[in-house]
């Protein structure tokens, strides 16, 4: 592959925190229409990493490519506006308006129309058509009208994906989706995500190993802040190494996820 071929990539990308390093001198390459998983135990830092790859947090050192070009040097708005596009672990939705509303909200955000402006959707009906297409799309007609804080927290995460997805992004960074979910919940996303990947790059950090097998096409094993092994589900899976990490015989901490 060259570098046309990947949609991010990092070279000697570093985070530290007061001496000590969350993310180190790590390579990393993500192929563009892929889908890839980035595991290991609490503290590897792959949230770090994907903070590093949105340019929610600056790098200490070591450069960040986006198709190709050099993008260290950009903010987070801008990679969103590049379409490299990340959720958050945390279901980031606003609690005080409805479904509705949270989509018609995601899909103004592009034209700088700010939420206290909702009212301009009703000349706007290419939005209200967009945001009706979401709901059927991930199952979300019936809460149309109710209020996003009182949705059970599955449909909070199937929202949240929504709402990512309706920014059209051609890179998405998905931060652990499925934690605190449900049996139901979790086959549900995963079909939603597999769905989502069809046509755009998906880079997923996840600790739900049936669900990185079945969704990730590569897996990145980190273990404190470093890469300690690469490849498909059953090469990684096999490595004695990735599995002491797992059952903690690296010593690593939990200060940076």
């Amino acid at each position: 592959m060259n570098n046309a071929d990947y949609a991010l990539e990092a070279k000697g990308l570093s985070r530290e925190f007061g001496g000590f390093f969350a993310v180190r001198s790590v390579d990393f390459r993500l192929a563009r229409g892929s889908i890839h998983a980035v595991i290991g135990p609490n503290g590897a830092g792959k949230t770090t990493l994907f903070n590093l790859l949105t340019k929610y947090l600056a790098p200490s050192a070591g450069a960040i490519l986006h198709d190709g070009e050099d993008v260290t040097p950009l903010a987070m708005a801008q990679m969103a506006q590049r379409g490299v596009v990340r959720s958050f672990q945390i279901s980031a939705v606003f609690s005080g308006l409805s479904v509705r509303q949270n989509l018609e909200l995601a899909l103004l955000r592009p034209a700088g129309i700010a939420w206290n402006l909702l009212g301009l959707v009703s000349r706007r009906p290419e939005v209200a058509e967009r945001a009706n297409a979401l709901m059927h799309q991930f199952g979300l007609v019936e809460y149309a009208d109710a209020l996003a804080g009182n949705l059970p927290y599955g449909r909070k995460r199937v929202l949240e994906l929504a709402t990512t997805l309706s920014l059209e992004p051609k890179v998405l960074l998905l931060d652990e989706p499925m934690a605190g979910l449900g049996r139901e919940d979790i086959g549900r996303i995963t079909d939603l995500i597999r769905a989502a990947g069809k046509g755009r790059t998906l880079l997923l950090v996840e600790h739900n190993m049936k669900v990185v097998a079945e969704l990730a096409e590569r897996i990145t094993v980190m273990v404190r802040g470093e890469i300690l092994a690469e490849g498909s589900y059953q090469e990684v899976s096999s490595r004695s190494d990735v599995m002491a990490a797992y059952t903690g015989q690296t010593g690593a901490g939990a200060a940076h996820g």
